[in-house]
């Protein structure tokens, strides 16, 4: 199945969210999925400003505009199916996006059990169990919990999907996470600041030169055009997730530019495509 628009770009639809989409037909639309999932499917133009130009958008939870996609790092993941998947927390100004999962299944699972971890942060492991029954007893004795018939839909619409789509176990969902941020660290060859960091190699003869953004500091245009023809590669997509966290680009036509030229220049077009529909 493929997708017509800038969201998914060349990619196909992976079986899994195929899979997804087909489920929330049968289980009667949107309302029911995310009674079901605790989230909704969102496949076209779901974007905020420092939504990774290669992340695919697939699903938002619906508050404070936390939404879930697949991290393409930039074109190189063959197909979506195996790609990581990442969770966009857009009112998380300082970090913003995390890797949650290797692949979608993988999140699939970790969503039926341990949802909170994607867009909360807890300083220990214990922290985050004692989070986990307070909630449980908070939602004991709440008036505004799901009714029964709510309950029974639920428990339905999760045993159907373990049904249709094989999950893997995920033993200890804290320290997966954990693992799943250093692996990540030790696989960048260029850091950025919301960790994301990109994975691409440099040529022999090529050296990372960082390039330092921040929100309140002004930029030197004419440097960072200069910039942005020498640099390398990897250092050009380090400088644009870096961007794109710290600068509302619908709000800087010039900043704007200058990064759709640095990812024409990379024939990074699905990118292009992404921040022209999310501006």
């Amino acid at each position: 199945m493929k997708m017509k628009n800038s969201n998914f770009g060349s990619y196909a639809v992976p079986p899994t969210l195929q899979k997804l989409i087909r489920l929330k037909e049968e289980w009667g639309g949107h309302d029911p999925f995310y009674t079901g999932l605790n989230f909704y499917l969102e496949l076209s133009s779901f974007r905020y400003f420092n939504t990774p130009c290669d992340v695919v958008v697939f699903g938002n939870n619906g508050g404070d505009g936390i939404h879930y996609g697949f991290l393409t790092d930039f074109g190189t993941v063959d197909h979506l199916e195996h790609a990581p998947v990442v969770c966009v927390s857009p009112m998380d100004f300082d970090r913003p996006t995390k890797i949650i999962a290797n692949d979608i299944k993988e999140f699939l699972s970790l969503l039926l059990t341990d949802e909170e971890l994607f867009y909360n942060v807890f300083a220990t492991e214990e922290d985050y169990r004692a989070a986990k029954q307070r909630w449980k007893e908070e939602a004991a004795v709440s008036p505004y919990g799901p009714t029964e018939e709510e309950q029974q839909q639920r428990e339905d619409i999760r045993r159907t999907l373990r049904e249709r789509v094989s999950l893997p176990h995920v033993e200890n969902p804290y320290r997966h996470l954990e693992l799943l941020a250093r692996q990540r660290q030790e696989r960048i060859a260029a850091g950025t600041q919301d960790l994301l960091g990109v994975v691409s190699s440099l040529a022999e003869d090529e050296v990372h030169v960082p390039y330092y953004v921040h929100k309140d500091e002004r930029l030197d245009i004419e440097e960072l055009k200069v910039y942005m023809v020498s640099a390398p590669a990897i250092s050009k997509k380090a400088l644009i997730r870096d961007i794109q966290m710290n600068f509302i680009l619908r709000d800087e036509d010039e900043l704007c530019k200058i990064v759709i030229q640095a990812l024409t220049s990379l024939d990074l077009i699905d990118e292009v495509k992404r921040i022209a529909e999310g501006e």
